[in-house]
């Protein structure tokens, strides 16, 4: 095919996906020098103006000869209003009508849905030209935005393969999804995003790569190991992975996670979630909380609870999650938590005898509270 007049032009009226130009060079080369662009990508480093030359020149158009690498240029709005080269991505068509897809957005221009756009592009017409019927996303473990982008596009999770891909020389653990012809283009799970709740002394935000420390003191607290029985995911064995897992929760959609924070120093004090949000009854959702150890006795868990109560019962027109019922599951020798839960408005209704595990091997009565939504419409 000749090159670039053969290469198709796809666009939505907002970003447009076509041949590289010269014009290029420039934003390839802040694109490529950029630290998460490095961080993420295979793409040579250091990274100059020549390399840009030879893959626009070069790489690109024989990857389109070839037909193993289809690669647009992506053009689109930066933040500065200008629009121009805003990134790139491709198809590598492999054996029987599969592909995988890579891509990769200026800095100028992420965070304004330019990705998300580009693929949508992109894997509709390589399913509809190129007689694809399967796509293939590979991307090293915590490169969230690459996963949000191909998740808001249909794309399937399909697990983690340890060292899977090679970066530099080094090979990485790799998450790994697809998408199929007969997909739809809408999220196969929900992703949660907790929102930002206030109190007169707490802020209950997202988790950060900065509260790995904390988290992992505080997981890893004695006594939190204790009331925290016989669960293996309870002990993530490292502080990044304490970080990794809540967001992995988050972007399974099965649970939601709040780090608690002091208002004034964003130190993080304990931890909170709401889980099985698919459970047989989804008007109910069930709450579990760890504090760190130099926080505890301060009230911060009762205040932390009647924060997630209010969002939680809200009605999801305001703002809220809408539920009916929130029920805690805790050891009746917790006398710190029943604390919590009874000044949080909880009442008691019911103990199981010797169903709750402490530490490794020993079992405690398990007592349940619970509140209610009196304003709840289904």
């Amino acid at each position: 095919m000749a090159y670039p007049d053969d290469v198709p032009v796809l666009t939505d009226g907002v970003v447009t996906l076509r041949p590289y130009a010269l014009d290029d060079l420039d934003p390839t080369v802040e694109n490529c020098v950029d630290p998460e662009t490095v961080a993420w990508t295979t793409i040579p480093s250091p990274y100059n103006r020549d390399d840009a030359i030879i893959w626009i020149t070069k790489t690109a158009p024989e990857g389109w000869e070839t037909g193993t690498n289809l690669v647009f240029a992506i053009e689109a709005e930066h933040h500065d209003g200008v629009r121009r080269c805003a990134g790139g991505i491709g198809l590598l068509p492999g054996e029987e009508g599969v592909a995988d897809i890579g891509f990769s957005v200026h800095p100028g221009a992420r965070g304004r849905g330019v990705c998300r756009r580009a693929i949508k592009l992109i894997v509709d017409w390589g399913f509809a030209e190129r007689d694809l019927e399967v796509i293939l996303w590979y991307a090293f473990v915590g490169n969230w935005g690459s996963r949000k982008a191909v998740w808001a596009n249909g794309f399937s999770f399909d697990g983690t393969v340890a060292e899977l891909k090679v970066q530099r020389g080094e090979r990485r653990d790799t998450w790994l999804g697809s998408l199929r012809a007969t997909d739809t283009r809408e999220p196969k799970t929900v992703w949660y995003d907790p929102p930002v709740l206030e109190t007169d002394r707490l802020r209950l935000r997202p988790v950060v790569d900065s509260d790995a420390g904390r988290l992992f003191e505080m997981i890893h607290d004695e006594r939190s190991l204790h009331w925290a029985g016989r669960i293996p995911a309870a002990r993530p064995p490292t502080p990044a992975a304490c970080v990794l897992r809540i967001r992995e929760q988050a972007a399974a959609g099965a649970t939601i996670n709040w780090i608690i924070a002091d208002r004034s120093t964003d130190v993080p004090l304990g931890r909170i979630q709401l889980f099985d949000l698919a459970g047989l009854d989804d008007t109910e959702v069930k709450p579990g909380y760890v504090i760190h150890p130099d926080a505890r006795g301060r009230g911060i868990l009762t205040e932390a609870l009647r924060a997630v109560v209010d969002w939680t019962f809200r009605p999801v027109a305001a703002g809220g999650f809408g539920k009916r019922r929130i029920t805690i599951s805790t050891a009746a020798t917790n006398t710190a938590s029943r604390h919590a839960a009874e000044q949080a408005g909880f009442t008691h209704v019911c103990t199981n005898p010797t169903a709750f595990s402490l530490g490794e091997s020993d079992f405690d009565d398990e007592v349940l509270y619970q509140v209610i939504n009196p304003s709840w419409q289904p």
